[in-house]
This record gives C-alpha cells, structure tokens and sequence, in this order.
C-alpha cells in the first residue's frame, strides 16, 4: 500500500520552477525553448523594459566582480544574444577567447549575428551547450558567468556541477540571478 504523503513528495520530485508555475521536469526545457525561440529578436527591449535598463548595470557589476584580464578564457553560458560576450571580448583581448553558450539555437544565432555587427569575432566562439552537460574540458575555463539563465535550467544542481567541473582552481563563476529579498523593507518594494 503507497500512502499518500509519498506519493506527493514522488511526483514533487518530478517536477520544476517554470515561472510561477511547477511543470513536469521532463516538459520545462520543451516550454523553455518555445519562449526563447518566439522572443529571440527581441530579447534585449524585452529586458529594457522589464526591468527599467537596470539588468545592463547588473551586468556591468558582474563584469566588475569578474575580474577578468587579457589572456584568459571567459564562458558566458545562457548568454544568448551576446552582450556580455562583446564585453569579455574586449577584456581577453586578441590573446583570450570568450565561449558564448546558449542551449538555444534561436538566441545564439541572433547573438551571433550582433557579434558579428560589433567586430567581436576573432576571440568569440559560439557553442550550442547545455548548462548541464557542459561540453568542455575539465579546469579550462577562468571565469564562467550566467546571467538570468540558471532559473531556465531544469536541474540547477546538475548544472552547477558541471560548471564546477570546467572551472579552472582559482576561477570566478559569477550568477546573476533574480531572488527573493530577504530584508523585510526590500521585501516590501519587491512585492510592489
């Protein structure tokens, strides 16, 4: 006889965060490369005005905090449509490569294309790559970022994992990420 308690926790088990939602796990990455696919030319404005053009100072900090220094390789997973990507290019210079990777092929190739606009191709290669699996060699990368991508991941501890795995000893992984604030005052403007 199964009672009900573990049956509950079971199917919990099989399921994920998809906005505010819980899905079955093995849906979400099916849902999650339907919005991608249907908002990849306008992710960017889509970002502006959701979030006041405050996400391009977030990701002006992570930048910062990277500490990244010509010579070194950057890996920008969930990076889709490139801009940090040109941003490291710059910062590794001719001597360093940046790896934008994205698990969507729409955002990568719109990533791709404004890349190319910039001039950001000689030390920028585009991977299709799943957080999860990522395919690169153990200790190969000295900064890994992810900015807004780890909520789109189906199994964050797997990911994570395999972020660990690529970073170099000494390296920076930096997570930029949406969350719940726990300062009651923020709370309060969050919840606005």
């Amino acid at each position: 006889m199964t009672n009900d308690t573990t049956s509950t926790s079971h199917d919990e088990d099989n399921t994920t965060d998809f906005g505010f939602s819980r899905v079955n796990r093995g849906d979400k990455a099916g849902m999650v490369r339907g919005v991608f696919d249907s908002v990849a030319g306008r992710y960017d404005l889509m970002n502006d005005l959701m979030s006041g053009g405050i996400h391009r100072l977030w990701k002006r900090f992570t930048i910062e905090l990277s500490a990244v220094r010509p010579g070194q390789t950057v890996l920008d997973i969930a990076g889709g449509t490139g801009d940090l990507a040109a941003k490291f290019s710059r910062l590794v210079g001719p001597e360093g490569q940046v790896i934008l990777a994205d698990i969507n092929a729409a955002m990568l190739t719109v990533g791709r294309d404004r890349l190319i606009d910039k001039g950001a191709t000689g030390n920028v290669q585009v991977v299709q790559a799943d957080a999860q699996q990522l395919p690169f060699d153990d200790n190969s990368i000295d900064c890994i970022t992810i900015a807004f991508g780890l909520r789109n991941v189906t199994d964050k501890a797997m990911a994570m994992r395999s972020m660990l795995r690529v970073l170099r000893p000494g390296g920076r992984l930096l997570v930029l990420e949406f969350s719940k604030p726990t300062s009651a005052l923020l709370g309060k403007l969050y919840d606005q």
